[in-house]
């Protein structure tokens, strides 16, 4: 299986997310959950993210369709990321 990695990017405490090993709900195409294999929750500035396993067992989607994302193994890294275009989901 190769790697699909779903990154995101948030305002949310990124301290906040690891300790509950999760981020809010997003809109991901159907099509792509099954592939996901990691995550990437970054910081609005792109400055640090949280990188984890994508814990597809556990997440689960609401009822207005947006996927409530889990993570295993979560860590916040450094980084350097610039999101160019306004959408904050991105597949990798």
């Amino acid at each position: 299986m190769s790697k699909l990695i779903l990154q995101v990017r948030t305002n949310d405490n990124l301290l906040n997310l690891l300790a509950k090993s999760e981020s809010a709900a997003w809109i991901v195409a159907d099509d792509k959950v099954q592939k996901i294999t990691h995550v990437q929750i970054v910081n609005f500035p792109g400055t640090q993210m949280i990188e984890g396993i994508f814990d597809r067992n556990n997440s689960y989607c609401l009822d207005n369709g947006r996927l409530v994302l889990k993570f295993l193994d979560g860590r916040i890294v450094n980084c350097s990321i610039q999101f160019n275009a306004q959408n904050p989901v991105h597949y990798i």
